[in-house]
């Protein structure tokens, strides 16, 4: 049998991505990630979007932050606890997943 490649959690909403291509940083060979957005606060967002501004100052206006695939990756970052580092090696199908089910979080989803 092959390997599912996305665990179910509530609501039909996956939890942990199985990457369909391993990522290597800083030593550690990574797998899956796991994006645990219920230990996620406001603060924690309110620090993804200051970053986000940091790292794109010419977009800091845009108003609909949680559309943004680099905002969503910092996002999922901070609910994987890995480096935003790791999500923008991830290999295109991977980076798809973890930010869509990012923006499907932040979008009011579960």
């Amino acid at each position: 049998m092959g390997q599912k490649n996305v665990v179910v959690a509530q609501e039909g909403l996956e939890k942990v991505i199985i990457l369909s291509r391993p990522v290597n940083f800083d030593g550690d060979e990574i797998k899956e990630i796991n994006l645990d957005f219920e230990k996620l606060t406001g603060e924690d967002i309110e620090r993804a979007e200051m970053q986000y501004n940091a790292e794109n100052p010419q977009n800091s206006l845009t108003m609909v932050k949680e559309m943004s695939k680099g905002f969503a990756a910092i996002v999922a970052a901070k609910a994987a606890g890995v480096n935003v580092g790791v999500i923008r090696k991830l290999s295109a199908p991977d980076y798809a997943k973890v930010t869509m089910r990012t923006t499907l979080f932040l979008m009011g989803g579960k």
